[in-house]
């Protein structure tokens, strides 16, 4: 098994599709505890993507 507990994609220009599809990959989380997503481009739509799943994601517990 691979546990990561502490991840940064901050300034790596994400935008709404990368936002959209790590929030699919946040639904089947198991180990990710803290994502850092600053100075990215990621814009309504996919912050509410991101917002959706965290409603569902029971093991992150920090998002900045």
């Amino acid at each position: 098994a691979i546990f990561l507990f502490l991840g940064s994609l901050a300034e790596n220009q994400i935008s709404n599709k990368g936002a959209k599809a790590l929030a699919r990959s946040l639904l089947v989380n198991r180990s990710l505890m803290v994502l850092d997503l600053r100075s990215n481009s990621i814009g309504p739509t996919g912050a509410k993507a991101l917002a959706d799943v965290l409603k569902k994601n029971q093991v992150l517990l920090s998002l900045k």
